[in-house]
């Protein structure tokens, strides 16, 4: 393209001008920290209390890395109650109802939890709070109607779990096969693989026939720190949520300051080098960048 002069003597001085005008600030983009829920324990499966910051030892993808932040268990934790309310779960559903009340009644006063629900919809009951009779007061609200889109499901809460500060974790609760989300399996899995938080997966009913979606389940779990459960009977959930909430309260916070990458996993491993037989659940790794 040819500018006449008058062109360009006009673009000299708007740069002058412009080279005069206050700027817009700059702000730079901080790397954001990696953060790891890690449980610790002994060799009996017991959970070791009172470990400190510089008790653990984080390995990123082959570099030990320094935690910048650090919350012990006494540090109180957010959950969410993520619940299956489809039609199949009718005759499931109150005795899940009485182990959500059982649990909140074990949380700590200082603990926060949050109550979602899924059908072909998905519900966000009662936002996080410490007030246990508003969540309770939800949890009995529920009706078991519609269809199972789980993994759309396991999204939205996983985003609004993001927005939480601190410890916590995702509880997820189904007793069948997706048969109504836009997203797949394969989808649900990468972006628990990319968010830090703990999601605990229960199944029963339908869902324990599912092949690849227990499959799936179990390595949700797995990478991201949790552990998920084969619920053959409905009746031993409460069982299976106090084992959770055990989890919860004498778990760990650690975050630290990746170096910069372009959307490569890395793995991580945490350990205690002075336990040398302790063992830790945490996430496995997470994608940079």
């Amino acid at each position: 393209m040819i500018l006449s002069r008058r062109s360009m003597l006009a673009m000299a001085a708007a740069g002058r001008l412009g080279a005069l005008a206050p700027q817009p600030p700059t702000f730079r983009a901080e790397a954001r920290l990696v953060e790891i829920h890690a449980t610790v324990f002994d060799r009996r499966g017991r959970h070791v209390p009172g470990l400190r910051r510089e008790d653990f030892e984080i390995v990123e993808d082959g570099h030990v890395e320094k935690a910048e932040i650090f919350e012990s268990e006494e540090s109180p934790f957010s959950v969410g109650l993520l619940l299956d309310v489809t039609g199949s779960m009718e005759e499931a559903l109150p005795v899940v109802k009485q182990a959500c009340l059982r649990m909140l009644d074990e949380l700590r006063p200082q603990d926060h939890v949050a109550v979602f629900a899924f059908n072909d919809r998905f519900t966000q009951a009662v936002d996080f709070t410490a007030d246990r009779r508003a969540a309770a007061a939800a949890i009995r609200r529920f009706t078991a109607v519609g269809r199972t889109a789980l993994f759309d499901a396991l999204a939205r809460a996983s985003i609004r779990m993001a927005e939480r500060k601190g410890k916590k974790a995702l509880i997820v609760l189904t007793d069948g096969n997706d048969n109504a989300s836009t997203l797949t399996l394969d989808s649900a899995l990468r972006r628990a693989q990319r968010e830090a938080i703990p999601v605990h997966c229960i199944a029963q009913g339908e869902a324990l026939r599912a092949g690849r979606l227990m499959d799936t389940l179990e390595k949700i779990a797995q990478v991201t720190g949790a552990n998920s459960f084969r619920l053959e009977k409905v009746s031993k959930i409460g069982e299976v949520f106090a084992e959770i909430t055990r989890d919860l309260a004498a778990s760990y916070l650690l975050a630290y300051r990746p170096r910069p990458g372009s959307g490569e996993w890395r793995p991580i491993r945490v350990q205690v080098p002075r336990l040398k037989e302790a063992r830790v659940r945490c996430r496995q790794g997470y994608y940079a960048g």
